[in-house]
């Protein structure tokens, strides 16, 4: 005589046991451990802080202050370290800057921290570091000489005010995922990796060259080798790439959005640690260089088709009245073409 068949109710009641049981190894095996890369991200920043503050003067040290997720996140840092920062330095370009709210509010919380803010213009960045910035960086690039001209203002200040050094946010963004051209690869986070690993293992800014110009050394916690090891051991994905309730404004609604740098938003509670991602040309208000207008009594468009017309004979493709401005800046340092570089340089 044949078993009778399990009663239905049984079968299900197993099968909810087996669920609960397996369900959370499941998750443990299969989901990052982001808890752990929080923790690991605050520690590991707090020793590179420490291993900055070893090697400068705190009377002497400066951060350049945007008020952006990164340089909140290494005021936090260097509080945490029992480091603190004696200057901040913050350039601001108008009353709409969208540095300017979440800087000063930045500055404010520190007591200690004395806070100098360098208000001026667009015109006037372009007046006074714009020759300087394409001799040193050899390039007329329309993105990096919008922001160098912020942090040479910055670099200036801080030569003045008798700092020796200066702490500054690079790497974060290519780290964790801050641009958002490094939201994609949803379904392929191993592919993201390789990404942001072969991004990382080639990075150049401009700030150690535009410190040195003013006799200053530039630092960055998120380039000591130890945090970078760390990083890139760490995190992926998940880690760094997500939708959250992120602010365009201080104190404005919280909207929804995919954005980056998930990791150091979390592992450093601040004022800015849900802002949007805003790069140093739009923070500090240049961006609007970047618009012909701006250039209209410089450059006619008549001018401009004529010297992009020419600049194109010679295989340099000038897209902008900015673009053209920095091309006429670019041969005026280095010669024409850049002949008076070891190899050109087309960009």
């Amino acid at each position: 005589m044949p078993p009778p068949e399990p009663e239905p109710l049984y079968l299900f009641t197993l099968l909810a046991v087996t669920i609960c049981w397996l369900l959370p190894l499941w998750l443990y095996l299969r989901l990052p451990e982001v808890p752990c890369a929080i923790a690991g991200c605050r520690s590991e920043l707090r020793s590179a802080m420490l291993a900055i503050a070893r090697r400068t003067r705190p009377a002497t040290r400066a951060i350049i202050l945007s008020g952006s997720v990164d340089t909140c996140a290494l005021l936090s840092a260097a509080a945490l370290a029992n480091e603190p920062f004696s200057h901040a330095i913050t350039v601001l370009t108008g009353a709409e800057s969208p540095d300017r709210n979440f800087s000063l509010a930045a500055a404010a919380e520190r007591k200690a921290l004395l806070h100098h803010v360098v208000e001026t213009t667009p015109a006037d960045l372009v007046k006074n570091y714009l020759p300087m910035c394409v001799r040193l960086l050899h390039t007329f690039d329309g993105m990096t000489i919008r922001n160098s001209l912020v942090i040479a203002a910055a670099m200036h200040k801080a030569a003045e005010l008798g700092i020796t050094d200066v702490v500054v946010g690079d790497g974060a963004d290519e780290l964790f995922g801050g641009y958002s051209f490094c939201w994609g690869d949803v379904d392929n986070p191993a592919q993201w990796s390789r990404k942001r690993d072969a991004m990382c293992a080639q990075w150049t800014f401009a700030t150690s060259k535009l410190a040195a110009e003013y006799g200053l050394r530039s630092h960055s916690p998120y380039m000591e080798p130890s945090f970078v090891e760390w990083a890139l051991a760490r995190t992926g994905r998940v880690e760094c790439i997500g939708v959250r309730p992120i602010q365009l404004t201080l104190g404005g609604e919280a909207i929804e959005h995919q954005t980056g740098m998930l990791v150091l938003r979390e592992a450093f509670a601040t004022l800015a640690s849900w802002r949007r991602k805003d790069p140093i040309d739009v923070g500090s208000g240049i961006s609007v260089i970047g618009v012909d207008g701006f250039w209209a009594e410089m450059i006619s468009d008549d001018t401009f088709a004529k010297e992009a017309a020419s600049a194109a004979t010679r295989g340099f493709d000038i897209t902008s009245k900015e673009h053209l401005a920095y091309f006429r800046a670019f041969e005026c340092a280095l010669g024409t073409g850049g002949a008076m570089l070891p190899s050109r340089r087309r960009s």
